[in-house]
């Protein structure tokens, strides 16, 4: 039977490469010619863009608008949704992707007047997390990426990737999906760039032809890298003459005469017949080892939108502050609902991940002032008050005080109160209270020794595990908690495990009492300045970490690492949890897995993944225990990244904040100085064995 073959093109016009002023000339070499693939020469074709794109076209070129409604509504081409901004949903709140989500919605209606029922996952990151968004906005179906998944999934019949299937996320969250595919299009491309020729693409086609009918994405990426070159790549090519285009429409026309291939919509793979039993299956995408798959190689990860760019850390940052804002402004009824409502949509637009990779210094620019103009808006809201959460997951229950800023009682000496105790032999220096105990290595830049929670285990939960305790020699060096690692190409490493002089201190924030300690740590980069605060009456201690450097340097920057002691956990129900631009926790089990988000992609990208923690959260334990990480990604948005693997004795697992990559898009060093916190809290079950 025919090969079904269906086409989206993305049309991005703030495509980060793209300098403002050569607008205009993509509309008239790349949108324009895309459009009569399907007015004049009808072939079925569907356009994919964001509202924020729409709005910019019709400003530059409202005919160009209005034919692709006309055509949307004359059934010739079919418009596929992705929301107001091009946000890579698995990096931020689900608050934001709901909104962004909604005013697409209502972005559509109003310009194209049609809302889509087929919506393209932005940039093709896709978490279990997002799965709940679609599902409330009622779309039949969502576009992702088929290659990344299959990698994860050996378990998977290739056949699957031919036939529609179900997206699960948490909480029994579902959409139905069709695949796009990065090879195909990717061989599109090849193609249409004169690089393959047709019959090498058609040989490539013909080996996904079946004995019943199949359906295959033969493109599923941008309509701008046709016929115009933004400059990006110093190898790009000139363009002699516009014939991309034209061999495109050749293809098309080849297509078209072959009875071996049928050009159909999209959205005619969730309309047609009944499937095979290889259809409409539930699937997880994702896994521990890759909680965010994204589209292409392996380089072509979701580290390059959160710890990259020109600064992504640091916008990022901002727009957290920026949504606690307006959070605030609407949850206190500060300003009314049409003042709140714009707020929110420059909000999306700032979220989008044009501006996170190879964005024009001229754009860089302007977008820091469309910041810096919506933070004075909000100023007066300042941000929320120090808050109290109740975490719950899976039975196990704690709960976090988030200290915001208060003064600190110095004690120049080893003391006790009624209810603390410190002790030092002139290496480590034992900060204790009844809920819990830290021992601290003095020569080691006061690195985590040892970390109980008396009343959730006797033996310490996280620490340092000594050189030699692995007998892998891969595993054979110290493995600390609460370093900093900073790795800059072709010169030494940076830690801050130097000998360190520490301070007693003692406070108390929203009525709850600490004692801890805090050091300056000298390093090459420049000092830190460390502070710990171990709370009296709840199993929580807090790490404060400012990098107080005039630069951040360009390289592979992870900060507050929690190594897990192998014996204190039950490998069986070993887990990690976050929240990955969804409402819920995803919980990822890690046994048997090999988890290496920190590990190298290539020679020039230095992680291959990360969590999105867009709450602010990590969980890692097991099934009686487990220790919650909360940090405020409004003082420091950093990517928190796992490493596990099963080791002699027992097995390997880490924690870590990214504050900094290295790929293609990272321009340079970025101001410092930086600062990061975080808290470790205890985590029970609070039901018996027989529960």
């Amino acid at each position: 039977m025919a090969l079904k073959l269906y086409s989206i093109f993305h049309v991005n016009l703030l495509y980060s490469s793209i300098p403002e002023s050569r607008r205009e000339e993509v509309i008239e070499h790349c949108l324009w010619p895309l459009l009569e693939l399907a007015l004049r020469h009808r072939f079925p074709i569907a356009i994919e863009s964001p509202v924020a794109t729409l709005e910019l076209i019709s400003r530059l070129d409202k005919k160009w608008v209005k034919s692709l409604r006309e055509a949307i509504r004359s059934g010739l081409v079919e418009f596929v949704g992705s929301g107001y901004s091009q946000i890579v949903a698995p990096l931020v709140p689900a608050k934001v992707n709901k909104w962004n989500l909604e005013i697409g919605s209502q972005g559509y209606e109003r310009i194209l007047g049609v809302v889509p029922t087929l919506w393209y996952i932005n940039e093709q990151a896709y978490s279990a997390g997002i799965v709940e968004h679609y599902e409330r906005l009622g779309v039949n179906g969502i576009v992702m990426e088929w290659n990344n998944p299959r990698t994860l999934h050996p378990e998977w019949d290739d056949e699957l990737k031919y036939y529609p299937q179900v997206a699960m996320g948490p909480k029994g969250h579902r959409v139905a999906l069709i695949w796009n595919d990065s090879i195909a299009f990717q061989k599109f491309q090849r193609y249409a760039h004169g690089d393959i020729d047709a019959p090498d693409l058609l040989t490539y086609l013909l080996t996904h032809l079946g004995e019943r009918g199949r359906y295959l994405s033969l493109y599923g990426n941008d309509a701008e890298i046709f016929d115009f070159r933004p400059g990006r790549f110093k190898a790009e090519p000139e363009l002699e003459r516009p014939v991309e285009w034209i061999r495109i429409l050749e293809l098309y026309e080849l297509l078209r005469a072959d009875p071996r291939f049928q050009l159909i919509f999209p959205s005619d793979v969730l309309k047609s017949p009944p499937m095979p039993a290889r259809a409409y299956l539930p699937l997880a995408l994702e896994s521990s080892a890759q909680p965010i798959p994204v589209k292409k190689q392996p380089k072509y990860n979701v580290t390059r939108w959160s710890v990259t760019g020109r600064n992504s850390l640091y916008v990022n940052t901002l727009c957290h502050q920026l949504l606690r804002r307006i959070m605030r402004m609407e949850q206190e009824g500060t300003q009314r609902r049409h003042k709140i409502e714009p707020l929110k949509k420059r909000l999306c637009f700032l979220w989008g991940s044009d501006f996170r990779t190879h964005i024009t210094a001229e754009r860089w620019e302007s977008f820091l002032s469309e910041i810096e103009r919506l933070s004075i808006e909000t100023a007066s809201a300042g941000l929320p008050a120090p808050r109290r959460i109740t975490l719950s997951l899976n039975g196990l229950n704690g709960t976090l005080h988030v200290a915001g800023e208060e003064k600190i009682k110095r004690r120049l000496s080893s003391s006790r109160t009624h209810w603390s105790e410190t002790s030092s032999d002139g290496r480590f220096l034992r900060v204790s209270s009844p809920s819990a105990s830290v021992l601290f290595n003095l020569r080691r830049g006061l690195s985590v020794q040892s970390l109980v929670f008396p009343k959730l285990s006797s033996e310490p939960l996280a620490g340092t595990i000594p050189h030699g305790y692995f007998k892998d020699i891969a595993l054979s060096a110290d493995w600390y908690t609460a370093n900093t690692v900073l790795q800059r190409p072709g010169q030494s490493q940076v830690t801050d495990l130097m000998p360190a002089r520490a301070e007693l201190i003692s406070g108390s924030a929203g009525g709850k009492e600490w004692f801890g300690c805090a050091a300056e740590v000298p390093t090459e980069a420049g000092p830190i300045r460390k502070l710990f605060k171990v709370y009296k009456n709840q199993p929580q201690v807090d790490l404060d970490y400012t990098f107080d450097w005039e630069r951040i340097p360009a390289g592979s920057f992870k900060t507050a690492f929690l190594t897990l002691i192998p014996e204190s956990y039950d490998l069986s129900s070993l887990f990690y949890a976050t929240h990955n631009g969804g409402s819920g926790f995803e919980v990822f089990r890690i046994e048997g897995q090999t988890v290496t988000h920190n590990a190298p992609a290539s020679s020039v990208v230095t992680a291959s993944s990360g969590l999105g923690a867009t709450e602010g959260i990590v969980v890692i334990g097991d099934a009686r225990k487990a220790l919650a990480i909360c940090f405020e990604p409004s003082v420091c948005a950093s990517m928190p990244m796992v490493t596990f693997r099963q080791a002699v004795p027992f097995f390997f697992c880490r924690l870590m904040f990214s504050c900094g990559e290295l790929d293609e898009s990272r321009t340079g060093e970025a101001p410092g100085p930086l600062r990061f916190r975080c808290s470790i809290v205890g985590m029970e079950r609070s039901y018996g064995l027989g529960d």
